[in-house]
């Protein structure tokens, strides 16, 4: 005779299953959990979901969210409920579950629910450079919803030096007979030049809407992006087509004035940055990352703040990530970029990252990810140059110095 069972309801009803049935792999492992909310954003999703009702055989240690479209999945992972998943396409439906892992292994996955990201107007780029630190003096304006437009100071809002040691015209030995000093390591002429006629920059046009090109292009001699500070950025390389960066090309000429007091004059500044020679511009600018800007924004031992923009309208960082540990050269793309999240952009967003301490050709941007126009390389470039070395390649629209590079029209 067949006694009838009553089903316990909950987790006495699992308890029961394993009693009978013992503990095979399915039942080591934890159940789904039930997604409750699946909220988009910009290029990321957030799963919200409640534990599964069988942990398995042990504690669950991590949940894992996953959204898939067509062959690419993005996976995050995290120990509550919700989970943010980053780096996904603006206007892509993508699949998305979630699952929880124990001792044992990863369990099944929730039901799948559909999230298309979307960009949040008070979470764009636009909105994140009307929020800027920008210094006193400096004019910045958005004539329409993915333009900006910057007038960068003529000097950056931190002290300079009050003079420095600056290139020479090399393709005059007149002007090479002046020749105070010559830098570390490509041996240019310097002579020592007074601070006190820095031009004004051209107003600079951005487009702070900017989307990935399809490759990348190289950065141009003059101008690279403008800083927080009122100076413009120019790239690591001092000299076209040579190995050395300013940064390595520095070097301090030590002399006595009339009065016999000792004067020393510096090729770059504390704040890695200098103007560049009288006939070609004397614009201040940076080769690289400056303590003197980022601090600016940032706190010692926090996260790097949003610090300047880029000629194609991607921002850029300092060194530090959201825990304010450093980025590691290593983890950016050719371009030094990477996609993570910042306190501008908690959910993550495209960014440029100027390592400290670094001396090499990515101590700043050595490509644009996005695309410039020719106008706009052309008002960057009338910032000048530090060093114009006969031989350079000329773009026939406005004469400036190319090194190889595609221009997007």
């Amino acid at each position: 005779m067949r006694v009838p069972v009553t089903r316990p309801a909950g987790r006495w009803f699992v308890w029961m299953l394993l009693a009978l049935g013992g503990c095979s792999d399915s039942m080591r492992l934890p159940w789904a959990p039930a997604i409750t909310a699946a909220r988009p954003g910009n290029t990321s999703a957030r799963i919200g979901f409640s534990a599964p009702l069988y942990a398995g055989a042990s504690a669950i240690s991590t949940y894992v969210a996953s959204c898939t479209h067509a062959d690419e999945t993005i996976t995050a992972w995290g120990g509550t409920s919700p989970i943010g998943v980053w780096g996904l396409r603006n206007g892509i439906s993508y699949a998305c579950t979630v699952r929880a892992s124990n001792a044992a292994g990863l369990g099944r996955s929730a039901t799948t629910v559909t999230v298309t990201p979307q960009p949040n107007p008070a979470d764009s780029l636009a909105a994140a450079y009307q929020r800027a630190a920008w210094a006193a003096g400096m004019v910045v304006t958005f004539p329409s919803t993915c333009s900006m437009t910057i007038w960068p100071n003529s000097r950056p809002i931190h002290s300079i030096d009050a003079a420095y040691l600056t290139p020479l015209d090399a393709s005059s030995s007149a002007q090479r007979s002046k020749a105070l000093s010559v830098t570390s390591v490509s041996g240019m002429p310097l002579e020592v030049s007074p601070t006190d006629s820095l031009a004004n920059h051209a107003p600079m046009q951005f487009n702070v809407c900017p989307t990935k090109a399809p490759s990348p292009t190289a950065v141009n001699k003059g101008a690279i992006g403008v800083m927080i500070s009122g100076a413009v950025l120019f790239g690591a390389v001092e000299v076209s087509g040579s190995r050395a960066t300013a940064l390595r090309d520095n070097v301090t000429l030590t002399r006595k004035d009339r009065s016999g007091v000792q004067r020393h004059t510096r090729f770059l500044d504390r704040c890695n940055g200098h103007p560049t020679p009288g006939y070609a511009g004397s614009v201040y600018h940076y080769h690289g990352h400056s303590d003197c800007v980022t601090r600016l924004v940032d706190l010692p031992n926090g996260p790097s703040h949003l610090s300047g923009i880029a000629l194609d309208g991607f921002p850029i960082y300092g060194d530090k990530d959201m825990n304010g540990q450093t980025i590691a050269p290593q983890r950016l793309d050719t371009c030094n970029g990477i996609h993570s999240p910042t306190p501008e952009f908690p959910q993550g967003i495209y960014h440029y990252v100027l390592p400290a301490g670094v001396k090499q050709h990515n101590a700043a941007m050595r490509c644009y990810a996005g695309a410039v126009s020719r106008e706009s390389l052309a008002v960057a470039d009338s910032s000048g140059y530090c060093f114009a070395p006969q031989g350079t390649e000329t773009r026939p629209d406005t004469g400036s110095m190319v090194m190889g590079r595609a221009i997007q029209p």
